[in-house]
């Protein structure tokens, strides 16, 4: 199998030659590049990583054109097909194409464009992007280019909360959600109208080289929900049952990047139509890894459970053992893609960045993958 085939059969929890890996984004590619003693293009590669990630760049508009590759030169951590292009693209633009600061961490101290002061005729004249304003036409080429190889999913991150939260200011965002509704819905419908106008385009212009639709958002904490679940299911729960059926209509499968402890809506995005969880992070949840495949194992695949917090204080030798652990736990019969269950940070040693993904390619055994 090729990393699209054993990723989508694992999908379709069917028993893959090896278990799938993958990665959200792994800061550290140059530092293990040097550390392996190969080329930086070849380190995904190298780990076995099986799936891509592809979104439409965001071109600026006809009056103030940018060049929308610029973003992935900042992103370049991530699992992107980004380094294929065919020039310099430079640094990315200071701000978003939603009028807001561009800043690649959280915890930025940064200007909100949008206020609990912010009238219904301040949000219908604020610059909302255009869906016309993307280049499907190099995403679609860049996921022709690799549909053969591996599984292609995206956009991935075109949230809808976080993109509230990206506007007024996350704490904002909440007060206003409660003491304001009117103007929290009115927000958040602009920013819905504009992303699955953008998602269905890409989902047409990618056609069958778009294996996955990939969406995220956050709006859970290691605790729990950062909303309560009712909230989430009058706000958030009818938009994304359209997005997720935009992917499923067009036949593809809806893998969602959702951190934290999700357990009390998890089976309203299985019910709307997920088929793939990310992050599962194990350590936020209030059921072991067996508990967990037991109560949903045979409805969606798990992605992640390998712990980023965890990794830097790791031996190799204790990496091994604990992604064997989780592949045992989550993978028998497929449903599981193994990887780190968020970004590999800079303080993760490129060793053990290696053993994870060494670990997973290695590891054979009846129910889980099949005869060599």
């Amino acid at each position: 199998m090729n990393g699209r085939d054993r990723q989508l059969a694992t999908i379709r929890h069917e028993i893959p030659d090896r278990i799938s890996v993958d990665a959200i984004a792994i800061e550290t590619q140059a530092g293990i590049a040097e550390f392996l003693g190969i080329e930086g293009a070849a380190v995904l590669r190298r780990l076995g990583v099986d799936g891509r990630v592809i979104l439409a760049p965001h071109m600026g508009t006809p009056d103030y054109p940018v060049d929308g590759l610029a973003e992935f030169t900042a992103r370049a951590e991530c699992v992107y097909l980004a380094p294929h292009f065919d020039h310099d693209p430079g640094a990315p633009p200071q701000t978003t194409e939603w009028g807001t600061p561009w800043v690649p961490h959280y915890a930025t101290h940064r200007y909100f464009p949008l206020t609990e002061d912010s009238s219904p005729a301040d949000v219908e004249a604020y610059p909302w992007p255009s869906p016309d304003h993307y280049d499907y036409g190099w995403a679609a080429r860049m996921a022709h280019e690799f549909a053969p190889h591996y599984a292609i999913r995206g956009p991935y991150w075109k949230p809808l909360l976080c993109q509230v939260f990206d506007l007024f200011g996350t704490e904002e965002a909440m007060v206003i959600m409660l003491t304001n509704p009117r103007l929290f819905e009115a927000v958040l419908e602009q920013v819905f109208v504009v992303t699955v106008e953008y998602v269905r385009r890409l989902v047409e212009a990618l056609g069958d080289d778009l294996h996955i639709l990939y969406l995220g958002d956050d709006f859970a904490t290691q605790r729990g929900m950062l909303i309560s679940p009712q909230l989430w299911r009058r706000y958030l729960r009818p938009r994304y049952a359209q997005l997720f059926e935009i992917g499923r209509r067009a036949g593809k499968f809806v893998w969602f990047h959702a951190c934290g402890d999700i357990t009390a809506i998890l089976p309203d995005l299985i019910d709307i139509g997920m088929d793939v969880w990310e992050t599962v992070q194990l350590h936020t949840l209030p059921m072991s890894a067996q508990q967990l495949k037991q109560q949903y194992g045979r409805h969606i695949t798990f992605f992640g459970a390998i712990s980023t917090q965890r990794l830097p204080f790791m031996s190799p030798p204790q990496v091994h053992s604990e992604v064997k652990r989780c592949i045992e736990a989550l993978a028998e019969g497929g449903g599981y893609i193994c990887g780190p269950d968020h970004h590999i940070k800079p303080d993760v040693p490129h060793a053990n960045t290696v053993a994870l993904f060494d670990a997973a390619r290695t590891f054979r055994r009846p129910g889980y993958t099949t005869p060599d």
